[in-house]
């Protein structure tokens, strides 16, 4: 079986794309990058061309950020603009997680949040970023299914196994071409859900290996926690795939937010883990 996918280029270690650069060319960095080198490299990249020295943070009011990013930077993001950190600003730390020996900070900051209006370059840099640790994942498990024979079959030509990562291979192609769209919103959240579910079967096809804490599933876990601290928050207005006008973003489980709604009376998009999920190793 081939398995066709439409992979980023790849070059040299990634370094910080200039901010006034062309949006599409920053976008394609940040997705080769992430494909290249993982989340955490990716992630500085990102937040050194949209936001240096601030803490991108969600609707919810939730941070998610390699630990370097939290340590260096003096303020947060907040509706009407970037306020400083520091005594009084109501931030509390939720936990970490650690990625191939990289760590990623958890954060709760009162009243912060993405800036109003349309999505801003971080939370469309993210969406990137996910598309390509997507791609990375499909073509591994790809490569780990073209090792492997059940009763002298390769594991790759099931016609069960075919059809999951043809699921997960149209996946990444779908979101591709809404990211291409310049999404809304709407679009974006639609992209993160199509992405977790990508993540989740690409998670089946590797078997057991695939929900060990040092094994893809680590990689998986991080993409899904960011999709969960960064997604757009769902409004009155935007269409959600077809379905009816909704004011609340809940989760599968139907919980909008650990925490609740924040300060500034937008909710987390998907349900961000309590802190004893995310110390959890």
């Amino acid at each position: 079986m081939t398995v066709t996918t439409t992979r980023p280029p790849t070059g040299a270690p990634a370094t910080a794309a200039p901010p006034g650069g062309p949006a599409r060319d920053r976008e394609a960095e940040y997705r080769e990058a992430a494909y290249r080198d993982g989340p955490v490299a990716a992630l500085l990249l990102l937040h050194g061309a949209t936001s240096p020295g601030v803490l991108p943070a969600g609707p919810g009011g939730h941070v998610f950020v390699p630990r370097e990013i939290e340590a260096t930077c003096d303020r947060h993001q907040t509706l009407l603009g970037p306020r400083p950190r520091g005594g009084g600003t109501g931030e509390r730390r939720l936990g970490h997680v650690t990625v191939y020996g990289r760590e990623l900070t958890a954060l709760r900051v009162d009243g912060s949040g993405p800036p109003a209006g349309e999505p801003d370059g971080w939370a469309t840099g993210l969406a990137w970023l996910r598309l390509g640790l997507a791609e990375r994942l499909v073509d591994r498990v790809t490569a780990h299914l073209g090792g492997r024979t059940v009763q002298r079959t390769v594991t790759l030509n099931l016609p069960l196994v075919r059809a999951m990562l043809a699921d997960a291979v149209a996946g990444t192609t779908e979101c591709r071409a809404l990211l291409k769209a310049s999404p809304a919103p709407y679009t974006l959240r639609r992209v993160h859900r199509s992405l977790d579910e990508t993540g989740r079967t690409c998670l089946h096809l590797f078997g057991a290996s695939g929900f060990l804490a040092a094994g893809p599933g680590s990689e998986v876990r991080v993409s899904e926690l960011l999709a969960d601290t960064y997604a757009p928050a769902a409004d009155e207005t935007a269409p959600r795939d077809g379905a009816a006008p909704t004011s609340g973003a809940p989760s599968a489980d139907g919980v909008s937010s650990a925490e609740g709604a924040a300060p500034n009376g937008l909710e987390a998009p998907t349900g961000y883990p309590s802190a004893t999920d995310l110390e959890r190793p």
